[in-house]
């Protein structure tokens, strides 16, 4: 693909419609399992900087043979920098924000909180010109946060499990807006460039902001203090929920628009709460059925809309 010089990339000389959203759907699954593996290690952690620097340390080692391999580095230095900035936000200040914010108040919450990522990212992506909103698009993004909140408002709302701070969500709502700024800019550095190796520079910028935090928390004095079972944890958080997650992600992002690979991101937290419910022995309700439903209706919408043209920067 050209480096800029076409505005426009039509999404019918993509692959078939059906594969990027594939990817997406799986790459939800995993980063909701992520979630209950990061909660499990956490359970005896006091520590959220040291895992999510772990995490994508590790995530990013995993990345270098394949983007070595793709042998395509040659990126402007002006996107370069834009990788690593958008990296910042989404593999650093977002997982700051949300580890900060989970201290105040129910993981429950937070998901509802998450689930605003679509809308997010439409209305940013069109004010910077990447994108542009429409009502189809409205109501699957309305659709989507309306079934997390269905799922998990239960949990997240009862008077029995406190943590009313509004210091707590308005730092959940920054990572929000952090996640929704990385989708709808970097979807652009996907269509120029080759997945892996932005994906690459994307978690490095998070790793180095990272890095003075887990230090703070004593990573290089007192270590980690994980057991064996925590080590496989974060190394499953490391392939699975970082490098798997973000490849699928970023490679279904590089051939939608940002709204429309965003549309999927709420069915994290279902996923997690699925998981939760497999592994944890936590309750299914009704009502969280209910809430699926309305959840995967979202992305269903988007995967079978007319295909249009999008922006490509």
């Amino acid at each position: 693909m050209s480096t800029g010089e076409e505005r426009f990339q039509d999404v019918t000389s993509a692959p078939p419609d059906f594969l990027p959203h594939a990817a997406l759907f799986c790459s939800v699954v995993l980063l909701g399992s992520s979630f209950v593996a990061a909660r499990a290690i956490m359970e005896h952690s006091d520590a959220p900087a040291t895992l999510a620097f772990l995490r994508y340390f590790l995530a990013a080692a995993c990345l270098v043979p394949l983007a070595l391999r793709r042998s395509q580095w040659r990126i402007a230095r002006g996107d370069v920098l834009l990788a690593l900035g958008l990296g910042v936000m989404q593999f650093g200040l977002f997982h700051l924000f949300v580890n900060t914010a989970l201290q105040e108040i129910p993981a429950a919450r937070g998901a509802v909180i998450f689930a605003l990522i679509p809308i997010l990212t439409m209305l940013i992506a069109a004010a910077g010109g990447r994108d542009h909103v429409s009502w189809f698009m409205t109501i699957a993004a309305i659709l989507s946060f309306a079934g997390v909140s269905l799922a998990v408002g239960e949990k997240a709302f009862s008077s029995d499990v406190g943590g009313d701070s509004l210091w707590g969500e308005g730092l959940f709502f920054l990572a929000v807006c952090c996640g929704a700024t990385y989708n709808a800019f970097s979807a652009r550095l996907y269509q120029r460039y080759s997945v892996a190796p932005i994906s690459l520079l994307a978690m490095l910028g998070g790793v180095i902001m990272m890095l003075p935090f887990a230090a703070a928390e004593g990573l290089f004095t007192s270590g980690t203090g994980y057991s064996e079972n925590d080590w496989w944890l974060a190394i499953y958080l490391a392939v699975f929920g970082g490098t798997a997650s973000m490849l699928l992600f970023n490679w279904g992002l590089r051939r939608l628009s940002p709204t429309r690979a965003a549309i999927w991101v709420p069915l994290s937290p279902i996923a997690a709460t699925a998981f939760g419910a497999l592994l944890l022995d936590e309750v299914i309700t009704p009502l969280f059925m209910v809430g699926l439903a309305c959840a995967v209706a979202g992305p269903l919408l988007v995967s079978w809309g007319r295909s249009r043209r999008i922006p490509n920067g």
